[in-house]
């Protein structure tokens, strides 16, 4: 009996036969019907991808540019050198830095690399750009909207001793390990030498310059603290607040109304004790009485003159008054004094609202004086925040306040005033415009855009639209204070329609900072010469 593989291999000789027949015409072929046929597929194939691989080798190793280069709004950059060209009307002009070209090429620009030899035969054209623009741009996800810091550093001068310098962090944000000021603390800070120097208190955010010729130093208590001298650049960086001035007093020595049962002269003060309530002092001047703050009465009480004109020379003192009595002597709106009907409670609570008004914004008491710990750096923290940039006072570690050099370059106008050392993080860049501060030059009215690349330099825009052209956005805007940015140096003014043009033989002469207009007569003010008194000079000889 056979067995199943003897019936399925006489099976498949059988149908082998059949389609032999069928296909061939020969049920005895000894060859497989279509085999030939495979077999040519899969030798085809193979010699197919061969003749590929070897097309592309060939490719590789003998390329041909295509002529996409030609195209309007490309920017061909030749292989072995790296030279840039820009290509109309069947002309090769050569850019000089990569943002000129993507001034004139637009936001859709792109790069095609080519050969020597195919550009070889193409006519070149005169070269065109703006000398001293940027050669490398922040892509528009570095624009950093971070906290910048103007720091108050010390390096080694020529002579072994220890100088005051700025140190600029352009959007680096807060350093680690940083710590505020608290609301009640004030670094007093000296700057400029001799004749020239200024003594500030640097308080919130400001600066609160100290009235040297009428003893305001000694008069808050600061006469022993040693201030810690800082460069013109940080501290033309700081807001100006109202001076720590005693309060000027018309008439000083004349002729008062009778007050606690004497005839009192003008420019002496009085204090209002009130059960569960704070003191409050006045100054009498020619119109009543007006509140005082504690800033302002050590003020006037440690101004000279008061000794002298409104004391007649005798020790200034505080004569208490009944809040009845100081009610009805209170200077009025309309400055006629005896005038107010206010009950004895209304006024001493009224006036305390009013000597917030009336001091300025100065503290209502000597901020204690702050000392910075040893490897610490006072800083001057801004942060974009919309129209209004906030500041504060950060003490930060020394480690952090750090940057490149500032060097004098060709074509790009330094600082005013010029910090020393300024630090941007590698490949991050800001698109910045300074905010309004008042309505006068060099307070953010001329509206000017600035690209600040890794090299510190802000380089002005011609135009708003010029930064769509550089590929940012307005969302990348950020705005600082005019001050901050004067401390930066200034490059060309990035225009398409001068990028365009024929570049100049040389760097185009520096312009300044239009910023800048009003920062020259604000120095002058910060740095005038004080006028010292006697009682002043021998203030300074204690310290």
């Amino acid at each position: 009996m056979q067995s199943r593989r003897d019936q399925v291999q006489a099976y498949s000789f059988t149908v082998g036969r059949l389609t032999s027949g069928m296909l061939a015409a020969d049920p005895d072929a000894l060859d497989t019907p279509m085999s030939r046929t495979r077999r040519g597929a899969v030798v085809g194939f193979f010699i197919g991808l061969l003749l590929c691989v070897g097309f592309t080798v060939f490719g590789l190793i003998f390329p041909r540019d295509s002529d996409n280069w030609r195209e309007p709004g490309v920017l061909i950059m030749e292989k072995e050198t790296g030279a840039r060209y820009l290509y109309g009307d069947g002309v090769l002009r050569p850019v000089l830095n990569y943002t000129s070209a993507k001034l004139v090429t637009g936001k859709s620009g792109k790069v095609e690399q080519v050969s020597r030899a195919t550009l070889a035969d193409v006519p070149r054209g005169a070269p065109i750009g703006i000398p001293g623009a940027p050669d490398s741009l922040p892509s528009a996800d570095q624009l950093t909207t971070a906290a910048w810091q103007v720091c108050a550093t010390t390096r080694v001068a020529d002579d072994g001793t220890r100088e005051a310098t700025t140190t600029v962090g352009v959007g680096t944000g807060t350093a680690a390990g940083s710590s505020p000021l608290g609301v009640d603390e004030g670094l007093l800070v000296t700057a400029g030498d001799g004749k020239r120097r200024t003594d500030h208190l640097l308080w919130r955010g400001r600066r609160l310059r100290l009235d040297a010729e009428h003893g305001a130093l000694q008069s808050l208590g600061y006469g022993t603290t040693e201030p810690l001298a800082v460069g013109a650049a940080f501290l033309s960086a700081v807001p100006a607040g109202p001076d720590l001035a005693a309060p000027e007093v018309a008439g000083r020595g004349g002729k008062g109304p009778t007050l606690a049962g004497e005839r009192r002269r003008v420019g002496q003060y009085f204090v209002v004790r009130t059960p569960g309530s704070a003191e409050q002092y006045y100054l009498l001047d020619r119109a009543g009485l007006v509140p005082l703050s504690l800033t302002e009465l050590q003020l006037l009480r440690g101004d000279p003159r008061t000794r002298k004109d409104a004391y007649a020379g005798q020790e200034p003192t505080a004569v208490e008054l009944q809040p009845d009595e100081a009610g009805r002597h209170l200077a009025a709106a309309d400055g006629e004094a005896g005038t107010s009907t206010r009950s004895a409670t209304t006024a001493t609570s009224t006036t305390t609202a009013t000597a917030t008004t009336a001091s300025g914004a100065l503290p209502s008491g000597p901020p204690k004086a702050f000392t910075p710990r040893t490897g610490t750096v006072p800083c001057l923290a801004v942060t974009p925040d919309g129209a209004t940039p906030r500041g504060t006072f950060v003490e930060v570690p020394a480690a952090y306040a750090t940057g490149g050099a500032v060097v004098a370059r060709e074509g790009v106008a330094p600082g005013c005033p010029a910090p020393e050392l300024i630090g941007v993080r590698p490949g991050r860049g800001v698109l910045v415009m300074p905010a309004s501060t008042s309505g006068s030059v060099g307070a953010g009215t001329s509206g000017a855009r600035y690209l600040v690349t890794g090299d510190g330099i802000k380089y002005p825009l011609s135009a708003p639209a010029v930064a769509g052209q550089l590929s940012y956005a307005d969302t990348h805007l950020v705005r600082l204070p005019p001050a901050l940015l004067r401390l930066l140096p200034t490059g060309p003014v990035l225009d398409p329609e001068r990028a365009a043009q024929a570049a100049l033989s040389g760097p185009a002469p520096a312009v300044p900072d239009p910023e800048c207009g009003g920062a020259e007569t604000q120095e002058k003010k910060d740095t005038k010469e004080p006028k010292e008194t006697k009682e002043t000079k021998e203030g300074r000889k204690t310290r």
